[in-house]
């Protein structure tokens, strides 16, 4: 059954003990894993793809009538071959990294569009206690704090025109420059 649950992973749609639970089933399925950074990918690409036609009359009045939440969606104003142009060149800008370490292959994927980057990770072992994945980005061999990892992912606000991306282990906390070895990297496009 745990197999089952990537997708539900990906989309951070499992509750805290399915998600804890199937963390710990990543550490022994290598197919798992290889999966799960499919399912992340595509589910990124999907979050900018073109817009969807409106639902039908009747299944909004179908959800209105059990009391489920209706999210509202703005109407884009970008005609759908200009999304999916954008989408092309989202895509384009994806860069990807991995490393063989020790047996494991551990990798980082950037996602760039106009809100900033998506990182997302795989085969990063769990943080020890008293320390935190840090992200960092570098342009002219200068490196600046970004945030820190939230699980396998986080979401940068700003990525500087030509900056590379970097992961460090550092103190809980953060530092204001990487004291240890650059573990993941990878350069925009």
């Amino acid at each position: 059954m745990v197999h089952e649950q990537a997708a539900g992973f990906a989309l951070d749609a499992l509750d805290p003990e399915e998600a804890r639970d199937f963390e710990r089933h990543l550490e022994i399925c290598p197919g798992c894993e290889e999966q799960l950074e499919a399912l992340r990918f595509a589910a990124t690409a999907l979050a900018f793809a073109g817009e969807l036609p409106p639902p039908r009359p009747a299944l909004r009045r179908r959800v209105l009538a059990v009391d489920a939440t209706v999210l509202p969606f703005r109407r884009r104003w970008i005609a759908p071959l200009a999304s999916a142009a954008a989408l092309a060149a989202v895509v384009a800008l994806v860069v990807g990294v991995t490393e063989r370490r020790q047996g494991q292959a551990s990798g980082l994927s950037l996602l760039v569009d106009d809100r900033g980057a998506l990182v997302v990770t795989h085969g990063l072992p769990a943080v020890p206690s008293g320390k935190v994945y840090e992200i960092w980005t570098i342009r002219d061999g200068r490196a600046s704090p970004a945030g820190f990892l939230h699980g396998r992912k986080a979401r940068l606000r700003r990525l500087p025109r030509g900056a590379s991306v970097a992961v460090t282990l550092e103190p809980a906390g953060g530092s204001r420059k990487p004291t240890g070895p650059l573990l993941l990297t990878t350069e925009t496009a």
